[in-house]
């Protein structure tokens, strides 16, 4: 049986055993930084599309998967044997066309003078006896070559009707399909397709708009707004539905046809007839006085014509320009889905190229702590294939709808890049920290250190003395203490 005095040894013994063992920690003065983790992708920075600009059988590969090109290098040649007949039956009509504006008459309001000689003696028909007349107008009337509306009115009364029409190509402008354009020749951002809805602001207005035309080399776009009432000529800026400004241009119209004149004074102008208003073909828009000038043809309906078949010409022609891919930026070539004497068509995606910016990551954040990230933060992160790699970066932007799978929903983070390496792929798995803050001459102590029970938090001194602290920011290594503890006590775990 064992005495008192031999329990009391033992107790002192396995003291003895666990001062031996025991850790013991310093309270230490320092910062704290505290992180959320993610993990996620390497992406490139930019993956435009390639798309077909036009209908028509692949004629010419030029590029590969894995071939690097430059902007505007020709990755496929196209044919169209159908578009080439078109256009040399529109050029036929098109010299038609302008032969009769050569031919018809001008004008359908005339008078008839008696004719003159040098000397100032009326002239007779020498077989007949009759006199011989010429076609004079006092008046005629320009009428509107279309259905439209008037978007821009060149003359006022009292103007010389032909000086106007050689000035500014026109006396009136009509709009014939109720909508405007803005031609942009420079782009300021990628990952633009053709249909892409857009917003076209000005000032005082605001409309929607669509992408209908991108040029082969990726700098130019054509965007159709959906309506005309518009200010013509207006400055616009042009931007993308996830606000990203696309650029600047002015707006103009559509289909625009011009109301020519060729002679007189401007009598004066119809009423009603005014900028925003709709005509009908054949309106009358405004009249011209002459002074016994002879009037020579009247060919509004051979202009109309002509303007008809010239503009089916050229929109043939631009299609035909339109038959070569090429490459909308700088980059090495992921994809080309298309094979010689495969078909393709117009807007079609064919397949993409990454580009020369260079690389980004893109984390998955957690839902619990998404509410701590915020654009600007520094990131630390390593690659699964290169271990021995550290990049680090900041956050871009924070997706705003998270993706949600087995109940548990993580949001995208996308962190740019400091530096590039080239070993860094895209589609490479990496693991980050995100620092989501930082605080500066802090007590700290292990957090291994700390317990706690129902009354909060407390440590065990190097003297066994128990000590209540309250506790800050803390990591899984570190602990901000606010209160209990001073720099450079002891602590025993």
């Amino acid at each position: 049986m064992k005495t008192g005095r031999t329990i009391l040894l033992a107790l002192c013994a396995a003291l003895q055993i666990a001062s031996a063992t025991a850790q013991t920690a310093s309270v230490t003065k320092g910062s704290l930084t505290d992180t959320v983790y993610g993990s996620g992708t390497v992406q490139p920075v930019s993956q435009p599309g390639i798309y077909a600009s036009a209908d028509g059988r692949v004629a010419e590969r030029l590029a590969q998967m894995g071939d690097r090109v430059s902007r505007g290098d020709i990755l496929l040649r196209l044919e169209d044997d159908t578009l080439d007949a078109q256009i040399a039956q529109l050029e036929y009509e098109l010299q038609l066309a302008l032969d009769a504006v050569e031919d018809v008459e001008t004008h359908s309001q005339y008078k008839y003078v008696q004719l003159r000689d040098d000397g100032g003696e009326l002239r007779y028909d020498v077989n007949t006896g009759e006199p011989l007349m010429g076609k004079y107008s006092n008046e005629i009337a320009i009428r509107a070559p279309g259905d439209g509306r008037i978007m821009a009115i060149e003359i006022k009364p009292g103007d010389d009707a032909l000086a106007v029409y050689r000035e500014k190509g026109s006396v009136m402008m009509l709009s014939t399909d109720g909508r405007m354009k803005v031609e942009l020749e420079s782009i300021g951002c990628d990952g633009l397709a053709l249909n892409d809805a857009v917003t076209v602001s000005g000032e005082g207005f605001e409309a929607e708009g669509r992408i209908v035309s991108l040029t082969r080399r990726g700098t130019q776009a054509v965007i159709q707004v959906m309506g005309d009432e518009y200010p013509m000529d207006a400055p616009v800026t042009v931007v993308k539905e996830d606000g990203r400004v696309i650029g600047e241009g002015v707006l103009a119209i559509n289909k625009p046809l011009a109301v020519s004149a060729y002679g007189g004074r401007i009598k004066g102008i119809e009423y009603g007839v005014e900028v925003g208003a709709y005509v009908r073909r054949e309106d009358v828009l405004a009249r011209i006085e002459w002074d016994d000038i002879p009037l020579y043809l009247d060919n509004d309906s051979a202009l109309r014509s002509y303007a008809v078949a010239l503009a089916e010409w050229e929109a043939a022609v631009e299609k035909r320009d339109s038959l070569v891919v090429v490459a909308p930026c700088d980059g090495q070539v992921v994809s080309l889905d298309a094979d010689v004497g495969g078909s393709v068509t117009a807007g079609s995606r064919l397949g993409s190229i990454v580009g020369d910016d260079g690389m980004t990551v893109m984390l998955t954040v957690d839902e619990m702590d998404i509410v701590r990230v915020q654009p600007g933060q520094r990131v630390s992160m390593t690659a699964d294939a290169l271990p021995d790699v550290q990049l680090t970066g900041s956050v871009l932007k924070i997706a705003p709808i998270g993706h949600t799978e087995t109940a548990v929903t993580t949001y995208d983070v996308y962190v740019s890049l400091d530096t590039q390496d080239e070993r860094v792929r895209g589609g490479m798995n990496v693991s980050g920290e995100i620092a989501v803050s930082t605080v500066s001459g802090a007590l700290l102590i292990p957090t291994d250190t700390l317990r706690k029970d129902s009354g909060g938090y407390y440590v065990t001194m190097e003297s066994g003395d128990i000590r209540r602290v309250t506790t800050g920011a803390m990591t899984d290594s570190l602990t901000q203490v606010l209160t209990g503890l001073s720099e450079g006590e002891k602590i025993a775990y």
